[in-house]
This record gives structure tokens, sequence and C-alpha cells, in this order.
């Protein structure tokens, strides 16, 4: 596994663990984060304000199906499994597009997010 390969990976984790110390050291403050028909995030203190509204929502579960990337650039696809408030398991299929800062070591300073709920279709495919 390459290190940008691993780094990505190491990306995902940190959403589903809540890692916020991870994030810190790993985005630059002049961060975007685009959530595409959602809302733009900017800097670094708009996106740990974002973290903590995250840890106050159930637990989630992400399923990495693939990762490509270059050399200015990481995307990751797959599948954010979680609970609405009625504890009804859903599905939302999700394309991140990473970009990496330049300079030493990996860091990221913009993500474009694509997600949409794909929790019909999967219940579907389920029970067929």
């Amino acid at each position: 596994m390459s290190e940008k390969e691993k780094f990505l990976r190491d990306v995902n984790n940190a959403y589903m663990e809540g890692d916020e110390k991870f994030f810190m050291e790993h985005i630059t403050d002049d961060i975007c984060w685009v959530i595409v028909g959602e809302k733009d995030i900017s800097g670094k203190a708009e996106f740990k304000e974002v973290l903590d509204q995250m840890k106050e929502m159930p637990s989630v579960d992400i399923e990495v199906e693939n990762i490509f990337f270059n050399a200015t650039h990481g995307i990751v696809e797959g599948v954010v499994v979680s609970r609405n408030r009625l504890g009804q398991k859903k599905q939302f299929g999700f394309c991140d597009i990473y970009k990496f800062a330049n300079g030493p070591g990996l860091k990221i300073s913009g993500i474009t997010s694509y997600v949409i709920d794909i929790s019909r279709y999967l219940q579907y495919r389920e029970k067929r």
C-alpha cells in the first residue's frame, strides 16, 4: 500500500472515529471543504466546528470501495452506513476528492464531497 493510499484510509478512519486531532494535524489553515448541494466550510476553525457537530451524531461506518490518487489529488469512493434519530439504517454513497497541499508531508488543502442517499436502492437490492 502506498503512502497516499494509507493516508486516505487514515482520513476515512478519522471520520469514523471522530479523530479531531488527526484532522487538525493534516489540514491546512485555509482548508476549503465543499459539500456539493449542501454547504462550504472554509478554514480550520469552521472545519473544527463541523467535526464537533459530527461527534453529536450517531456513529457511522465507512466502507471504502475505491481509492485513486496522483501527485496533487486523491479520490475516495464508498458507502457510509449510519442510523438516523429514529434508529433506521441509512446508507449514503460518497465520492470525496482531496487536494493535497504543496510542501513536506501529506496535508489536505481542499475537499469536494458528493453524497447521495442510497438507502432505498440498497434495501431494494437486499430484498431481491
